[in-house]
């Protein structure tokens, strides 16, 4: 299903719809090496690697040499593992809600069976072929004029229709009490939609020419597939117009700062800085009613792209706007068209741009899809079945115990002036702490579900989640609604809501082992918990104060002693190259380095705190340092396609994984004191070179 642009700070871009398991079955165990009986897996370290020269290698090189990628996936490590077992748990909880099909079923677990059953029946949906798009196509079709394509556009929230644009329901960043709309350029943070490649540098960049040509090849397949005349002329003018509005987007590591991105005006005002565009067509046929929309309140992120963006779209020509909305049309769709569809985005989309080898069996893409349209109807089912109230008690003395070094690290802080440490101790204080699951579902009541019906399922899922979002306009903000399910395999950072959130799928080994050692689980879960508080900190987050409002609680002093840090710490980033001939983006990555950094450093005090004075212990001949920076190098030990690993340092937040553990700990001193680093050694920095920020 679609997405929306969050300002949500996420532990990783791994797997999105993924379930819970309390204990890895053995297979997966042995995969992830997690079978040591106390939480590490000593056996995946590479010794013949000194700490010094390569700490993420010397932690996971055995390992990473004898895993092998699965042919469905483009990279595998941790959150893959449990990504896989999650899906197992979920085939099993679907396969039982198959026996509640029925032709419209009315209680969840009979809608849920039903989506997935349908999806499953592959000859049923070979045999209607293109025929579901046809209603949409002939839409496509009849755009002739500025009106027109601005209800193309505005379909894109209710349907598999495309829209370059992107709005989304979230909370007024200096009113989080209330919710208002908000609009974005679409590629820049990595949301659905925007354009078909994932950065802009796959259509001005050389390097990335195949790339490009291989995307006009696909453009040209699906063109093919739906019947649109000239498809291979058609497809070259798509590129072009795609190219043409990539020139003149706001790049990513340009749209990272939340004071610039806050740029609240009505629909009249936006219709003043962006006239080429129909700015109240384009909303009220999103479904935002049409009273006052002129003085609709609209928070645009990125003004200047989207002024540019509609100056290029008034100069195309509507035969190429036609073959371009009828492209993504068919790529939007292709997961719930025919195998001629489906496979022919996996070989663009998977394939070319990540090298996956193979498509993902049936299904797994079934279970995906099902989530995306009522994963809070499967949440609640798991939850119930894989996470005692025992475990959610656990993590939130955990997360408590880790906020309580984080203020002791305040506190001692020596670079922030006594204005602006007051302060950060107060947003601290406030901060919420979700553990496993909300306290309230969604109620699916009025989704229709009909039996053999992919497509129309498919768009009713997504009718039903935007008007979801809806419905929050002009109503006070609902704190207990998260933004991730239950059985995601990930973690995150609300700062308009001062929120930590942690679902309860990561809540298990190797990021927490109940039954392990508790310096590994401070390095590992410790870590994340660290990560996500550190975001309210970071380049971004720090810019939100203890209500969750946009507010500049900063002194200058203690803002540029933070910015000096930052601007040293991603110097240190942008000379990694973990791919010949690509860096990583130290401004674009530079929310989450931060977050690394502090999430360890936390990890590593908690873990000293937690001894109440006594001595560290030593077991299987690692000191508690040790096994606390082991932990959290485990947590990230990942392998990656070449494509894919590219992919993600172009266009992603999170820098590649031996970068997450190498350059947090080579700035903190006790990594040092704990492996024997020395002058010389490759990720050696003078004392006065290392990056402390938090």
């Amino acid at each position: 299903m679609k997405t929306t642009v969050s300002v949500k700070r996420r532990l990783t871009q791994g797997a999105s719809v993924l379930a819970l398991a309390m204990g890895l079955t053995a297979a997966n165990a042995q995969a992830a090496g997690y079978n040591s009986g106390w939480g590490f897996d000593e056996a995946g370290m590479n010794h013949s690697v000194k700490p010094g020269d390569n700490f993420f290698e010397y932690a996971n090189g055995t390992y990473l040499k004898n895993l092998k990628i699965p042919g469905d996936m483009s990279s595998y490590g941790p959150f893959r593992i449990l990504y896989e077992l999650s899906m197992e748990r979920q085939k099993a909880i679907l396969s039982e809600a198959q026996k509640h099909v029925s032709a419209e079923p009315s209680d969840d677990m009979g809608k849920i069976g039903t989506f997935y059953a349908s999806y499953l029946d592959q000859k049923a949906v070979d045999a209607l072929g293109a025929k579901p798009l046809a209603v949409d196509l002939e839409k496509i079709r009849k755009v002739s004029d500025a009106k027109s394509l601005a209800e193309a556009f505005g379909t894109s929230l209710n349907s598999m229709a495309f829209s370059t644009f992107q709005i989304g329901v979230e909370q007024d960043q200096k009113d989080p009490e209330h919710y208002m709309l908000m609009l974005d350029q679409g590629m820049s943070i990595g949301v659905s939609g925007g354009l078909g490649l994932p950065d802009i540098s796959y259509y001005t960049d050389p390097k990335l020419a195949d790339k490009k040509k291989a995307y006009q090849a696909y453009v040209a397949k699906m063109l093919t597939l739906v019947g649109w005349a000239d498809p291979a002329k058609n497809a070259q003018a798509v590129v072009d117009l795609e190219t043409a509005l990539a020139k003149v987007e706001i790049p990513r590591d340009q749209t990272r700062d939340p004071l610039k991105l806050y740029n609240p005006m009505t629909v009249t005002q936006l219709q003043k800085i962006a006239p080429d565009f129909d700015w109240v067509t384009f909303l009220t046929t999103a479904g935002l009613p049409a009273e006052n929309i002129a003085d609709r309140k609209v928070d645009v992120r990125e003004p200047d792209g989207i002024a540019a963006m509609s100056r290029v779209l008034k100069k195309a020509d509507y035969s190429i706007l036609q073959a371009w909305l009828a492209f993504h049309l068919a790529d939007n769709a292709a997961a719930y068209l025919s195998h001629d569809f489906s496979d022919a985005s996996f070989d663009f989309n998977s394939r070319t741009l990540s090298g996956v080898a193979q498509q993902s069996p049936r299904w797994k893409r079934a279970t995906r899809v099902t989530n995306g349209a009522m994963g809070w109807a499967l949440g609640k089912i798991y939850v119930a079945r894989y996470f005692p109230p025992s475990a959610q008690a656990q993590i939130t003395e955990l997360v408590q115990k880790v906020k309580s070094s984080f203020h002791d690290r305040l506190e001692h802080n020596t670079w922030m002036d006594e204005q602006t440490r007051k302060a950060a101790l107060n947003k601290l204080d406030h901060f919420a702490i979700q553990v496993g699951y909300p306290k309230k579902w969604w109620d699916y009541s009025n989704l229709v579900v009909r039996k053999g019906d992919v497509y129309g399922n498919a768009v009713r899922g997504a009718a039903f989640n935007w008007q979801h979002e809806l419905n929050k306009l002009d109503k006070p903000v609902d704190r207990d609604e998260w933004g991730m399910t239950p059985q995601t395999v990930n973690a995150y950072n609300d700062p308009t809501m001062n929120e930590i959130v942690f679902p309860a799928a990561i809540l298990q080994p190797p990021f927490f082992d109940p039954k392990g050692d508790m310096a590994v689980n401070y390095g590992a879960i410790g870590g994340v918990i660290g990560h996500e508080m550190s975001h309210g900190f970071d380049d971004q987050g720090r810019h939100y104060d203890e209500h969750g409002r946009l507010n500049d609680w900063w002194t200058k002093a203690s803002s540029d002693a933070f910015q000096k840090l930052a601007d040293r710490l991603g110097a240190q980033y942008d000379a990694q190259e973990p791919l010949p001939g690509t860096h990583v983006n130290g401004k674009m990555t530079m929310g989450e380095n931060i977050a690394d950094s502090g999430g360890l450093n936390l990890g590593l005090q908690a873990y000293h705190d937690s001894l109440h004075g006594k001595p560290q212990t030593t077991v299987h001949g690692l000191t508690g340092d040790q096994r606390v920076f082991l932990g959290w190098a485990q947590v990230w030990r990942e392998k990656d396609r070449p494509d894919a690993l590219r992919q993600q340092m172009l266009s992603n937040e999170h820098a590649p994984a031996v970068t997450r553990v190498n350059m947090p700990a080579h700035n903190i001193d006790a990594w040092y004191d704990a492996f024997g680093v020395k002058e010389g050694d490759k990720l050696y920095l003078a004392p006065d070179q290392r990056v402390k920020i938090w």
